[in-house]
Order: C-alpha cells, then sequence, then structure tokens
C-alpha cells in the first residue's frame, strides 16, 4: 500500500478519512467511531501520521498521529496507494489537540482512545455512564433515567435538522424552533439569531421558500453543551436564516406583490385601490394588511419583474416623470392588474389606465372646473367598474355612439408595433399622449 517513508498525511472532512486524494474510508472504517465523536461540519482537517503496521490479508493499517495541526500538507496531493486499506486504526490520541477539532463527543467513550495520561489531566472518571449516540444525537435505546444516574459530566452534542419556514417563529432579531430530541424529555427551544429579523415577517414567512429556490425547509446545526438532564447552553446556526438581509427582503417582498398579483381576485365592491388597500387585500387577515410598509414603487418594481414585459417604457413613464406628486397612484385588480395615474395638465386633469402587458393606455381627461380629483377618481372608478362588467370593446362601442360628454374626454393611445423586436413603439407612444395632456 504504502510508499517506502512511514509518514503519511491523511485528510479528515465529509465524514471519511482520505489516504490520497481519491482514496477514502467512511469514518464507520476507522477508530474514530461516528457514533460517540464527530469533527466539524465543513471543515477539513489534516493530521500528520506515522505507519506503526499494516496487514495486507485483512487491510487494516495502524496510524500514530504526530501532529494534529501540520503546516506542511503539500506531501498528501502526490501520496499513491500501493495496497487496498479496509480500516484504519489509529494509536493513543492527545485529547487537548483532537477535542477543538470535533463538534461533538462522549468523553467516557473515547477514553480508550486517549493517552494514558488523560484520565489524570482531565480528573473523569472512567467508569462513568453516559448514553450511546445515534443517527439524531443518541439513540432511542438510551432512556434519561441513565444520565440521572451518572455523574454530573458535561457533554457536547451536535444535531442537525430541517424546519419548514411556516413552523418557525420569527421574532425581533431571532428565528424560534420548538424541537424534540430522543435524549431529552421535554421539547427545546432553539433560537437563530439575526439582527434584521422582526417580528412582521412571521405574517409573511411563506413567501420566504420562493426566495430560496423553492427551498420549503431550511437547515439549522446546533451545539449543545449538556450536564445531567441539564442543556447549559444551545448555540444555533442556520446558512439561509443567516441569508435574510436587506436584500433579500426586497425578494420577498416582491415575491408577495407577484403572488398577489396572479391570483384571482375573488369578490370585490371596488375598482380602484391604494397600496395599503391592494395588500390588504390579498391578506390572510384583514389585521395584517400592509405589514412590509409596502408602497406603489414597491409595487410597481415588483410587477415589472418579468423581463418580457411589453409595456415596461410605458409603466415607467407614467409613474416617473407624469405621476402627481400630491396624489397616490391607484391600482386595478380587475379585469387585469393595472395602474390608474393622475397626471396634472394646465386646463385638465387625466386619469391614465395601464395595464400589465396590454395593448393600449386609456386616458379620462376632465376639466378642472368640472370637480375635485377626488369626485374625478370617483367617476373613472364607476368607469373600470362598468368596463369590469362589459369589457373593454363594449366600453369603447358605447363612448362613441353615447352623447358627447362635455366635462369629460375619452382617448386610447395603442402601442403599435408592442411585440415587435425591430420596432421600438415608445417614441411614438409618447408623443401622442402629451399631445393630449393639455
Amino acid at each position: 500500500m504504502m510508499q517506502a517513508q512511514k509518514e503519511r498525511i491523511v485528510r479528515i472532512s465529509g465524514g471519511s478519512v482520505f489516504l490520497s486524494e481519491n482514496y477514502s474510508l467512511p469514518m464507520s472504517c476507522t477508530s474514530l467511531d461516528p457514533n460517540k465523536m464527530r469533527f466539524r461540519p465543513g471543515r477539513e482537517f489534516f493530521w500528520k501520521t506515522e505507519i506503526t503496521d499494516f496487514n495486507p490479508s485483512t487491510g487494516r493499517v495502524e496510524l500514530m498521529v504526530l501532529d494534529y495541526n501540520p503546516t506542511d500538507i503539500s506531501g498528501f496531493a502526490a501520496q499513491k496507494m500501493k495496497a487496498p486499506v479496509k480500516f484504519i486504526q489509529f494509536g493513543a490520541l492527545d485529547w487537548n489537540l483532537l477535542e477543538p477539532q470535533l463538534a461533538f463527543y462522549q468523553y467516557n467513550h473515547l477514553l480508550h482512545m486517549l493517552d494514558e495520561g488523560e484520565n489524570e489531566t482531565t480528573g473523569v472518571n472512567k467508569v462513568t455512564e453516559s448514553p450511546s449516540v445515534g443517527r439524531l444525537g443518541v439513540s432511542e435505546e438510551f432512556q434519561p433515567r441513565f444520565i440521572q444516574s451518572a455523574k454530573a459530566k458535561k457533554e457536547v452534542l451536535q444535531e442537525n435538522f430541517r424546519v419548514y419556514f411556516n413552523d418557525a417563529s420569527f421574532l425581533s432579531g431571532r428565528v424560534q424552533v420548538i424541537k424534540k430530541f430522543v435524549w431529552h424529555p421535554e421539547p427545546l427551544c432553539i433560537s437563530i439569531e439575526n439582527s434584521n429579523l422582526i417580528p412582521e415577517f412571521d405574517l409573511i414567512k411563506a413567501y420566504f421558500p420562493k426566495v430560496f429556490g423553492g427551498l420549503k425547509k431550511f437547515e439549522v446545526q446546533v451545539r449543545f453543551e449538556v450536564e445531567g438532564l441539564q442543556v447549559k447552553e444551545i448555540t444555533a446556526y442556520s446558512p439561509q436564516i443567516a441569508r435574510i438581509d436587506e436584500a433579500l427582503i426586497e425578494g420577498v417582498k416582491r415575491a408577495q406583490v407577484m403572488s398577489y398579483i396572479s391570483r384571482t381576485a375573488g369578490t370585490i365592491d371596488k375598482s380602484l385601490f391604494t397600496a395599503d388597500e391592494f395588500m390588504g387585500h390579498y391578506a390572510d387577515d384583514e389585521e395584517r394588511g400592509n405589514v412590509l410598509k409596502q408602497t406603489e414603487a414597491d409595487i410597481i418594481l415588483a410587477s415589472m419583474s418579468d423581463k418580457n414585459l411589453r409595456n415596461r417604457k410605458q409603466i415607467e413613464f407614467l409613474a416617473g416623470s407624469q405621476q402627481s406628486s400630491q396624489h397616490k397612484i391607484r391600482f386595478t385588480l380587475k379585469p387585469v392588474f393595472g395602474f390608474v395615474f393622475f397626471i396634472e395638465g394646465s386646463n385638465m386633469n387625466h386619469f391614465c389606465w395601464e395595464l400589465l402587458n396590454s395593448h393600449a393606455t386609456y386616458l379620462w381627461s376632465f376639466y378642472r372646473a368640472s370637480g375635485t380629483p377626488m369626485q374625478q377618481y370617483k367617476k373613472v372608478e364607476q368607469i373600470i367598474a362598468s368596463i369590469r362588467e362589459s369589457g373593454r370593446d363594449q366600453y369603447k362601442k358605447a363612448y362613441r355612439t353615447l352623447p358627447v360628454e362635455p366635462e369629460m374626454h375619452f382617448n386610447v393611445i395603442n402601442h403599435i408595433h408592442a411585440d415587435s423586436a425591430l420596432v421600438d413603439n415608445f417614441p411614438g407612444w409618447k408623443h401622442r399622449l402629451l399631445e393630449r395632456l393639455v
């Protein structure tokens, strides 16, 4: 198996011991029993060892650790296997150097692997009992009474599990999870800290999977310091919870808005909604409302996340340079999600209805003297309600045949060549709109 020299670098990572870049054994095929000890996850450790014995017929090799933190590991990449190895037996280990590399261990079950002087230096009684550890930390056969009868020996346990976002509680600065473990008689409360978290996130936690690529559960890594039946300290970490920052919350906001836009609006008794009314309309209960305080701009930006949006330029133009700063943008849910922009002309107030991905812009213009903006908003809302019932084509036909209303003018500005990849329809549309904004 080995090269002429007796020294060999081994790498410990991912629950395996590597004797070369391409040859490894699972920890269960070594004397480093994974039921009694586990190395820190996500890390790799290199040991400089010396071959003290090798039996070619059984494939058993014995290694003595010379250095637990070698500075030169360049030789590892060049190591080759000359014969198969089926089991690795490590010689006496130095606890003071081994322990910092472990995430979980049961000390009493490791005493036979340590230097003879370990018991004296640590002051631990060899006959102290401790429970056997299994897949989730401690085997299901373990009964708490064994701990109660044991001496008060501190142990370190590590658990890795996954939790549905909907099953966690989002609080101020932390996420809280309640979890039952077989080695403890009662469920334990586990807190994962993140200063970006606020209690309001608990109301919209169903949207977090959407920004994590459909991942419905988040990972939790917990380290417990246990003494008898008492859990002295809990340290928890989640890579997904750690990623929740302002940028990710913006993604949650967008996911929430897009979810609302794609829903069927249901029975509604109004046609125009403010941002708060729009968000509150879809909330699971009336008390939730607009929990993330989404503004008109937030809703518009979220709705334009589709790269293939046909009338993106029109919406950006109307919302950016034309919308009156004194009035709020209104939203329509039926027949299609859209925006009603309020534009103040020199002689008239203009209400511009732009539907998402539409082929035309609808413009109602009222002389200022004909009423207040709120009265005119009410008139536009009534018109959109009638369109919701009969359709846009029917309204346009009726407007052409009904007597002219002297206080109001209606125009349709088509998005000519809207689907063309060669012709930019926006300049022509903009010109036709501006000439009507008197």
